[in-house]
C-alpha cells in the first residue's frame, strides 16, 4: 500500500499553529504506518505575524489575519480543510511545576484502582492568573525510594509519584483563543514552546537520562528541563533575536533591515583572529540622514552580538541554578528556535555551560518541506509529534470546571501512561 493510500485511509488528520512574534506557522499532518509509526507531512504554511508581542496579543484582527493566512497555506498545499488546530503557547511566561503524592498501599500489591487514587489525592496547586495545561507522571516510587516505571502489581506498602503539571497564563490563552476563533477555528490544545520543541529535537535517550532545551526566539528565549521523558522545568525570558538586531542597530547606526541582514549572514558569538583584519562594507546612517556604504571590521559585529548572548545564557543558567538538585545531572543542552542559526553559537553555549551542546532541528517527521528542516521551526514540528501523542490516547476525560471546558479536550495522563 502506498503511503499516499495509508493517508487517505487514515481518520487522523492534526493542525498545528506556531504564532510567534516574527511569524504564524502551520503544519498539517498525518499518522503513517511505515514499518514504525511516523508522521507525515500533507500542508505547511507560513505568514509575517502582526498583532502579536512577547507572546502576548497586542490588536486581535492583526493576528487572526496572520493565523488566516498560515492556515490557509497549509490547507492549499493539504489540499482540504482543517477545523480544530493545536497551538503553541510562549507568552505570559508558561510554568512547569512538579508535586508527589504519596498513598499507602494495604493490601500491600498496587492495582490500578491505586494509581488512580494517588492521582486524586491532591488536585494540581492553582496559581493564581494561571490555567493547567497537563499532568503527566514523572516517575513513581515505591518501598525504600526504589523507582519503577509501571508500579502495578508490584508488592510494597508505601506508593509515591511524581507529578508535572505545565500551566499557562489565563488571559494571553484566552486573547489567542478569541484570535483563531475569529478563523472560524477551534483551539484543542495549548502546549508551551520548549515542551514542543524538545518533543522534536531530541531523541529518546536525551528525553529518558535527562536534556535541557533552550529555545531562542525572537522576542521570548524558553527553556525546559527534561527527565523520563516528561518536561519537569520550564521558564522564559523577554529576550530574544530581535534584541540582537537592534543592539546592531544602535552599535553600527544602521537600519533594522540591513541589521537582521548583517547579523543573519555575518553575526557570530564568537570571533577569530582573522575578524580583525576582515572589513565588510555595512551600509549606515550618515549625520545628514543619507544611507552611506562604510568599512566595518567583522570583529565589532561579533563584539556587539557576543554581550547579548552572554546575557541571555546567564539569565538561563541563574534560573537552572535555583533547581540545581534536579537540574545537576544534567550536562546535555539542545539549542532549537530562529537564534541557534547564530554562527558558533553552539561552541559559545559548550564554553559557557561547560556542557555537551548541539544545535537542535525537527526530527521524526516524514514529508518535511525543505524549508523546515531547520532550528527555527523546531517547536512547530513538536507541535504536530506532541498531538499525535495525544491521539494515541485510548481514552480522555474532560475537565468540566474553569477554563477548560472553553478550551477543549486535555488528555488523561493517567490513561497515557499505562
Amino acid at each position: 500500500m502506498t503511503v499516499l493510500n495509508q493517508i487517505k485511509k487514515s481518520k487522523s488528520i492534526f493542525a498545528v499553529i506556531d504564532i510567534g512574534n516574527n511569524k504564524v506557522s502551520c503544519l498539517i499532518g498525518s499518522p503513517v504506518k511505515n514499518n514504525d509509526v511516523q508522521l507525515k507531512v500533507l500542508g505547511f504554511g507560513q505568514h509575517v505575524s502582526i498583532g502579536i508581542s512577547n507572546g502576548i496579543v497586542t490588536n486581535l484582527n492583526e493576528i487572526a489575519n496572520s493565523i488566516a493566512r498560515a492556515v490557509e497555506g497549509a490547507e492549499t498545499m493539504a489540499g482540504f480543510p482543517v477545523k480544530e488546530v493545536v497551538c503553541s503557547l510562549s507568552g505570559g511566561r508558561p510554568l512547569t511545576k512538579v508535586i508527589q503524592n504519596h498513598i499507602k498501599i494495604h493490601n500491600n500489591q498496587v492495582y490500578k484502582s491505586d494509581l488512580i487514587k494517588i492521582q486524586k489525592l491532591n488536585n494540581p496547586k492553582q496559581i493564581n492568573d494561571y490555567v493547567l495545561l497537563s499532568s503527566s507522571p514523572i516517575k513513581y516510587s515505591i518501598d525504600n525510594n526504589n523507582y519503577v516505571e509501571n508500579p502495578i502489581g508490584m508488592y510494597t506498602k508505601n506508593l509515591t509519584v511524581e507529578i508535572s503539571n505545565t500551566y499557562g497564563n489565563k488571559t494571553v490563552i484566552k486573547n489567542i483563543t478569541n484570535a483563531v476563533e475569529l478563523c472560524h477555528l477551534k483551539v484543542d490544545n495549548f502546549i508551551i514552546s520548549p515542551e514542543a520543541s524538545g518533543a522534536s529535537t531530541m531523541i529518546r535517550d536525551e528525553r529518558k537520562n535527562g536534556a535541557i532545551i533552550i529555545d531562542l526566539g525572537e522576542n521570548i528565549t524558553s527553556t525546559g528541563v527534561f527527565i523520563n521523558e516528561k518536561i519537569i522545568f520550564s521558564d522564559s525570558i523577554p529576550i530574544g533575536g530581535v534584541h540582537i538586531t537592534s543592539d546592531i542597530v544602535r552599535g553600527l547606526g544602521t537600519k533594522s533591515d540591513d541589521a537582521e541582514k548583517i547579523k543573519i549572514i555575518h553575526g557570530s558569538a564568537l570571533s577569530n583572529e582573522t575578524d580583525e583584519f576582515t572589513n565588510l562594507e555595512i551600509p549606515i546612517i550618515s549625520d545628514e540622514g543619507n544611507i552611506i556604504n562604510q568599512n566595518i571590521p567583522k570583529a565589532m559585529i561579533t563584539a556587539i552580538i557576543k554581550p547579548r548572548i552572554e546575557e541571555i545564557f546567564e539569565l538561563i543558567y541563574r534560573r537552572l541554578n535555583r533547581y540545581k538538585s534536579i537540574t545537576k545531572s544534567v550536562d546535555k543542552i539542545i539549542l532549537c528556535g530562529g537564534g541557534a542559526n547564530l554562527n558558533n553559537i553552539r561552541e559559545f553555549a559548550t564554553q559557557y555551560f561547560k556542557a555537551n551542546v548541539r544545535i537542535g532541528r525537527p526530527i521524526g517527521l516524514i514529508g518535511l518541506p525543505e524549508i523546515v528542516h531547520s532550528p527555527t521551526f523546531a517547536c512547530l514540528a513538536g507541535l504536530l509529534i506532541k498531538s499525535f501523542d495525544k491521539e494515541k490516547t485510548p481514552s480522555r476525560m474532560e475537565f468540566n470546571s474553569g477554563l477548560f471546558n472553553y478550551f477543549g479536550r486535555i488528555g488523561n495522563w493517567f490513561d497515557q501512561n499505562l
